[in-house]
Parts: structure tokens; C-alpha cells; sequence
């Protein structure tokens, strides 16, 4: 058999003329030179990191907007554009205030309320560390000067921990203070992840401190918080290809990356974090899929229409692709499948290894990739749940495919920049992505079948219910994204769009409840399950048996 495939192989290239060989190497050349000027524009300091909803990013869609035009790919029902806007973490509304013995603090980086407070006003006497039902809690931030000037000491959780005792023990709300003049000094966190509590908690630093408590023992606090939620936005950009066909096949890369870090998702440990300039994330999904768009339009399929999507926000929790399934009504009723690039720029030049994900997400994805093995050592991952936007077409019943060269030492860091791209390993990849979707316009709307999730993130439970959680949503509850195919959430009636409120015993406020929820359950457990379906209470058995 052997033999056979490499005669067959020699037949192939015997059967190119030099003028054919030398045609493609003028071709592969235009298009290496093509991918160097997008890859470098998206990738020059100029764009400052592509931060979601930022001018760089603004800058980095109109790049890809003026290519589209270009090449002549019109826009997707009419525009190129299509923004959205999330939540992204939280302030302090300026009615807020805090008077402590009639002396006014302005809330400033120093005097602040802290990010799970409820809204609420309270007034009233309070005594540093009486810790009375229905009063005031006055409490010290730090025990010791040692705590204080610790990098490591996590302030917020102690707080945190500090001021749900105080909810149990009946307090109205909590005053800490820092006596120590603290060398790492509190600030208010904005993407606190700590849930809600049911009382209001500030916190007054050193200066504030000692102007306004000092060794008074009878203290008089009045005061007001009000947390309001921040929202920003992001654009998705699309281009269309209309043959008038049934169904779309949609190609997908997320062109927005980190910024300076401000976000805290960069992985570089110096204390200037510098721009972050994503040339292999995701600047070279970006540019590969405008060579593809280009190609798709010159090689003239016909048997589908196609959609080019460049996704913003995938950095934040691929709300970008949220964003666009949810408002453009995608489903599998008009979808074929999907196609999905993310850091497809550094592919090893001695092993070849090309991870695809989502290969279990239709029987045809098999046969097709086996006939098109060729150069590259094959890295298999059979889930349509992956860390890209695929994923929310696949919990939308669209088959994908994932396309990756696999993780470096640059990842999420500064030093990710254009001159470190392997070229001539990212148009191996394209050219193998455009071999699939010519093979596949000659083929029938490929069949979807539901895969096994691989991962549940970064922490891991004994038993997981099997959805994907919507991190954007701070309502409170869990709200459900996606469920997968037979597992607990499944079975027992859960929805995409329904909001988990109650697991067990456990209210269910937030990411952290849940999480705590399932850590206390176990394989082999029954419970119920509340959730919030258009307004409606409805509770259900849930099942954590195999």
C-alpha cells in the first residue's frame, strides 16, 4: 500500500508541467508577501493590542473592512459592522457617599466601596471591632504591619470573607480600615468576581483613616453605596459571498487581542506590561482568513453561500461570536458548518503538528481530513467545546472545525510579534482548509453530532452538570449558553437561555456559588434544580448518576 501511494504521488507531480509548478510557487509567493502586510499592519504597535472596543481595535476593523472592499466580498445583509455591547465589570455611581463623624470622605482610589456591596443607605453608632447585631461593623483591614505590606496578601477575599460573617451575624454593613498605611494599598476591583451581598461595605485607607477614626471609640457612620454595572462595546465584521444557495458555511477568526493587559488576561510576569501585539493571536487567524475569503471568491464554489466573520471580544469570553449567533438568529436550519481560525501562525517546522478540534461534530469530518492528511502530523480533539468561537456555533447544532499550531512562550505576552511567524507554515494550513471546503462544495450538508466537553475549564469537579456558563451575565444566577448532549443538565430539562438560581441547598447568586454548589456534590448524587425560564420558577430532579 505503500508503494502504491507514493507511485501515485509521483504520477501527481508528474503530471505538473514546470509551467504549472512554477505558477504555483509565483502564487504561494503573492499570497506569503499578502499574508506579511495584513499579519504586520494587525500586529504593529500602531494598533496598540487590538484591546476589544478600543481605537485600536476600531483601526484593525476598518483595515479588514477596506480588504473585503478590495476584494470585492460584499458585506453581510448590508454592512460590514456589527456591534454589541456586554457588561464588563462594575463602578462606584457618584451619589454614593460616606460621612463618618459628620466629616464627608470623598469616595477617590483610597475611600471606595467595595464591589460586592449591596445598594443600599445606612446610618448609625458603631464601635471599632463590636461586633453587634443590627449595627455597624468597624473592622481593621490587616492584623498586623507584616500583612499590610505583604504583595501576596489577598485583601479582597478577606474582606470578602469577613463581611459574609457579618451578613450571618445580623450586621446592617461594614466599615474596614487600614491602620497600617499599607505599601500594596487597596483599590477597587472592577472585575471582582465576588458575589453580591446583602449589606454595604467600604473600605477607608490610611490618610482617611486616621483623619476620620483615629482613636475616636464612639464612631457616627452615615452612608450611601451604589454599584452600577459598566458596559462596553464591540464590532464583529462580515463579509458575504451569495450564490443562492440553501445553506452558509461560515469561516471565523477573532481579530481582537489584549492591549497593554489591562483586562488581566496577559500571562507576562513584569510590571510593565508593554503591547501586547498578538501576531499568532490572533492577528494570523485574521490575515489567513482574508486569503480565504479571496481564494473562496476566485476558485468559485457555488454549492454554498459563504460568510467570513471576524469576531471582537473572543478575548473576553467569545462574546463577539455570542454576540453575532444570538442577534443574526444563526442555526443549523442555514449553517453547514463552521470553520475556525485561532493562532495558526507557528506551526513547527520539524514535527508539522496541527491541532483540529471539533472533528467529532460530523461523521464526514473523518474521511475528509484522512484524505487530506499530507504534510502535517495530526493532533486530534474530537469535542466541539474548545477555547475559540467555534464553540458557540456548536452549541448552536453546527458542525466546526478548530484550526490551531499549538501553544509557545509567547502566548498572551508582548513578545508575540509578526517577526516569530512561521509564513510558510500558516499557508500550509490555508491551502489545507481550502482543500476541505472545496471537497465539502461538492458534498451535501454534513450531519451534526454532539461530542463529549474535555475540559471544564480550569477547576475541576467531581461531577459537572454540562453546560457552558454565560460569563458575561451578572443578573445574578448562572446563565445557561449552551447544554451538551446527555449529561445531567440535559436530562433533566435544562435550556440554553434558562438562568440556574438554586442547586441543592445552594442559592445560586453567581459563578463563585456555583462552583460552590458542585463541589459539594458527588457521582452518584440526586438533588433538584431551579432555574429561571422567561420569567417562570421551574425546579427539577437532577440526576448525577453515569
Amino acid at each position: 500500500m505503500k508503494s502504491a501511494h507514493l507511485l501515485l504521488l509521483l504520477v501527481f507531480i508528474g503530471c505538473l508541467s514546470p509551467f504549472q509548478i512554477q505558477a504555483k510557487k509565483i502564487r504561494d509567493k503573492k499570497a506569503i508577501k499578502q499574508l506579511k502586510t495584513d499579519l504586520g499592519f494587525l500586529a504593529s504597535d500602531a494598533l496598540e493590542g487590538r484591546r476589544t472596543g478600543t481605537e485600536g481595535e476600531r483601526k484593525a476593523g476598518d483595515y479588514i473592512v477596506s480588504v473585503y472592499e478590495k476584494e470585492h466580498i460584499p458585506a453581510y445583509k448590508g454592512t460590514y459592522r456589527y456591534p454589541f455591547k456586554f457588561v464588563y465589570g462594575k463602578e462606584i455611581d457618584k451619589s454614593s457617599y460616606i460621612h463618618i463623624n459628620g466629616t464627608n470622605l470623598p469616595i477617590d482610589k483610597y475611600v471606595f466601596a467595595l464591589p460586592f456591596s449591596e445598594n443600599k443607605s445606612v446610618s448609625g453608632d458603631a464601635i471599632p471591632d463590636v461586633l453587634e447585631k443590627g449595627s455597624i461593623w468597624v473592622l481593621p483591614l490587616y492584623q498586623n504591619k507584616e500583612e499590610a505590606n505583604d504583595a501576596h496578601f489577598d485583601w479582597e477575599k478577606y474582606a470578602y470573607d469577613k463581611s459574609k460573617e457579618a451578613v450571618s451575624q445580623g450586621a446592617s454593613g461594614v466599615v474596614f480600615f487600614d491602620s497600617y498605611n499599607a505599601q500594596y494599598a487597596p483599590e477597587f476591583n472592577p472585575k471582582s468576581e465576588n458575589e453580591s451581598l446583602s449589606i454595604p461595605v467600604v473600605c477607608i485607607g490610611y490618610t482617611a483613616y486616621q483623619s476620620a477614626i483615629g482613636s475616636n471609640t464612639n464612631i457616627q457612620v452615615d452612608m450611601k453605596v451604589v454599584i452600577k454595572k459598566t458596559e462596553r462595546n464591540g464590532t464583529n465584521i462580515a463579509a458575504y459571498i451569495d450564490n443562492g444557495a440553501p445553506y452558509t458555511v461560515v469561516l471565523g477568526a477573532h481579530y481582537d487581542h489584549l492591549g497593554h493587559g489591562e483586562d488581566g488576561n496577559s500571562l507576562f510576569a513584569g510590571k510593565d506590561k508593554g503591547i501586547h501585539n498578538g501576531a499568532d493571536d490572533n492577528a494570523s487567524g485574521t490575515s489567513a482568513l482574508l486569503q480565504m475569503a479571496s481564494w473562496i471568491k476566485t476558485k468559485k464554489l457555488k454549492h454554498y453561500n459563504y460568510l467570513f466573520i471576524n469576531f471582537s471580544a473572543e478575548e473576553l469570553g467569545l462574546l463577539g461570536s455570542k454576540a453575532f449567533v444570538k442577534d443574526l438568529n444563526i442555526d443549523s436550519a442555514h449553517i453547514a458548518y463552521m470553520l475556525n481560525m485561532d493562532m495558526v501562525g507557528r506551526l513547527n517546522d520539524s514535527t508539522h503538528a496541527l491541532t483540529i478540534g471539533g472533528v467529532g461534530t460530523s461523521p464526514v469530518w473523518g474521511t475528509v481530513m484522512k484524505e487530506h492528511k499530507k504534510e502535517f502530523k495530526m493532533i486530534i480533539d474530537s469535542s466541539g467545546i474548545g477555547p475559540s468561537d467555534h464553540t458557540s456555533f456548536y452549541y448552536a447544532g453546527i458542525p466546526v472545525l478548530f484550526f490551531f499550531t499549538g501553544t509557545h512562550s509567547d502566548y498572551h505576552k508582548p513578545s508575540d510579534d509578526a517577526d516569530k511567524i512561521n509564513y510558510k507554515g500558516e499557508l500550509m494550513v490555508m491551502h489545507y482548509m481550502l482543500q476541505i471546503v472545496q471537497q465539502m462544495d461538492n458534498m451535501p450538508k454534513p450531519q451534526f453530532t454532539a461530542t463529549k466537553q474535555s475540559t471544564v475549564g480550569k477547576v475541576r469537579f467531581k461531577i459537572t452538570l454540562g453546560i457552558m456558563p454565560d460569563y458575561s451575565y451578572q443578573d445574578g444566577g448562572v446563565r445557561v449558553d449552551g447544554v451538551s448532549d446527555d449529561r445531567p443538565a440535559a436530562k433533566a430539562g435544562i435550556k440554553a437561555g434558562d438562568v440556574i438560581i438554586q442547586l441543592g441547598d445552594t442559592k445560586i447568586q453567581g459563578m463563585q456559588s456555583y462552583m460552590e454548589a458542585l463541589s459539594h456534590l458527588k457521582e452518584g448524587d440526586k438533588s433538584n434544580v431551579t432555574v429561571l425560564r422567561k420569567g417562570q420558577s421551574i425546579t427539577m430532579p437532577i440526576d448525577f448518576s453515569k
